[in-house]
């Protein structure tokens, strides 16, 4: 088992001493709940729509990523608009960085279904490392002598999507200001903009079978670049049943049951077939949705994406 001193320092050293700072969040689950990675998609569904989620990464590999969230978005009563807002609390090792934003989206509608929108976000994050846990090399490490491992920092994030009742693209940009994380004076270490492409397009094979073909492609400034690849079926309008293939990981197979038109939940379980395999026992992710229709109006795909 690796330790979680061994964890800690490496992830505290990339951050005291390498311009590419953290990458956001990863999540398997974002298929049913886009806004965690473009805010554009706030207020998609036409209702008050409420999502949690619960990622643990790499089991057995002690101080291994763990990942909250949860996020709340409704359109607005005002033409067009939406609103939303997002928690989340991502650890790895010694460091932990809760956040939270706030949404605001525009629409601008294109055809009868079809709209164009655009999500502007901007939060607060807390980004803290608890040096004490750490072991050092050398004793005079400038990190080993931080004493301050708690920065408050500001966040800001925009995103665009072209949504139609079956099909979507769009993209997304995080850290647009790429916030300081120093803990020394030693470094000019900085969050990373980072970026994501989303698409994703549904087929109707009959009334009791759909297929979904989506995408996402992450780049993050100083890091390679990553995508995932998706298939989906949707049985009976109610079961989705996902595979995809992270590049340089692995599969993963997900499940998304509809208990109503306004309830569901997930799960997904990552097989990694990287170096990573012979060190961890998988990855698991759990979801759970519900969608309060305060406007009494239909419902725009919420069984697609």
């Amino acid at each position: 088992m690796k330790s979680l001193r061994y964890w800690s320092a490496f992830i505290c050293s990339m951050v005291a001493f390498q311009a590419a700072g953290q990458q956001q969040s990863l999540y398997s689950q974002y298929l049913f709940n886009l806004y965690i990675i473009n805010p554009a998609y706030a207020g998609h569904s036409d209702a008050l729509s409420t999502n949690v989620g619960y990622r643990a990464q790499w089991i057995g590999i002690e101080g291994a990523p763990v990942t909250q969230h949860l996020t709340l978005s409704s359109p607005l009563t005002m033409p067009n608009m939406a609103a939303g807002f997002v928690f989340q609390n991502d650890e790895i090792g010694a460091r932990k960085a809760p956040s939270a934003s706030f949404t605001y989206v525009y629409v601008v509608r294109v055809g009868n279904h079809d709209k164009v929108r655009f999500g502007l976000q901007g939060g607060i994050m807390n980004y803290q490392v608890n040096f004490s846990e750490l072991e050092y090399a050398e004793p005079n490490d400038p990190v080993a002598l931080s004493i301050d491992g708690n920065r408050w920092i500001g966040t800001f994030d925009f995103g665009v999507m072209y949504t139609a009742p079956r099909s979507y693209i769009g993209i997304s940009a995080y850290s647009l200001n790429e916030a300081s994380v120093n803990f020394t004076s030693n470094s000019d270490a900085r969050l990373s903009n980072a970026f994501n492409f989303i698409a994703g397009k549904i087929f109707t094979v009959s009334d009791f079978l759909s297929v979904k073909g989506s995408t996402l492609v992450r780049f993050t400034e100083g890091a390679p670049v990553q995508f995932d690849l998706n298939l989906g079926m949707l049985l009976v309008n109610k079961v989705w049943i996902t595979n995809s293939y992270r590049y340089d990981f692995g599969i993963i197979t997900s499940l998304h049951c509809y208990i109503s038109e306004r309830i569901h939940f997930g799960y997904s379980f990552d097989w990694a077939m990287n170096n990573l395999a012979d060190y961890q026992n998988g990855t698991h992710e759990i979801f759970l949705g519900f969608d309060l229709n305060i406007y009494k109006s239909s419902i725009n795909s919420p069984k697609y994406y």
